[in-house]
């Protein structure tokens, strides 16, 4: 039997996660990240989590947060800015981030403009069909615009992506504590 057909996800928001499973997050985030996640799940307290359970473990997990992007020629885009995207280590490579990430688009429906992420592994992710923001990255400060070339962003298409979107055009956000991006 595929270990995929057991899998269960539930979708909660931050303030409903009990004790259990914020610690089951906390505990396979900092396994995947190979560091303490605290300080990290405490910046997602706006947050919706996915957990993806098989036989009672959590093995995946991802979030996301809203948040406004802003680019040319476009009203600002509600944004599900997807987070904490972890798989138990011992499961990589067995097709649970893939489906984690998969079920995101549905569950978000109608929500939102588009889906975001800050990718780790881009490859991983344009496998999956997110798509490498091309144009110059920045956020809005209380100093005004800070550009971010360092940073890599990518977008998935939803069902309200305003399909004129324009990939190479500039990208703006607002600054937020922790990583911006």
């Amino acid at each position: 039997m595929n270990s995929l057909s057991n899998l269960r996800f539930t979708v909660l928001p931050h303030q409903q996660l009990s004790a259990r499973q914020r610690d089951r997050i906390l505990s396979l985030c900092s396994q995947a990240y190979e560091e303490d996640f605290s300080p990290y799940l405490d910046l997602l307290a706006e947050a919706t989590h996915l957990l993806a359970e098989t036989d009672g473990e959590l093995v995946s997990h991802a979030a996301w947060l809203p948040r406004e992007l802003r680019t040319e020629g476009l009203a600002p885009l509600r944004a599900a800015y997807v987070e904490a995207v972890a798989t138990a280590p011992d499961r990589k490579g067995k097709g649970y981030g893939r489906a984690v990430l998969s079920a995101i688009p549905a569950i978000l429906g109608n929500d939102y403009d588009i889906a975001a992420l800050s990718p780790s592994e881009p490859d991983y992710y344009a496998r999956l069909g997110w798509e490498l923001w091309l144009g110059d990255l920045s956020y809005q400060a209380t100093e005004g615009k800070v550009a971010t070339p360092e940073e890599d962003v990518m977008i998935y298409r939803l069902l309200k992506t305003p399909n004129n979107l324009d990939i190479s055009a500039p990208l703006e956000t607002d600054w937020r504590q922790g990583e911006v991006w």
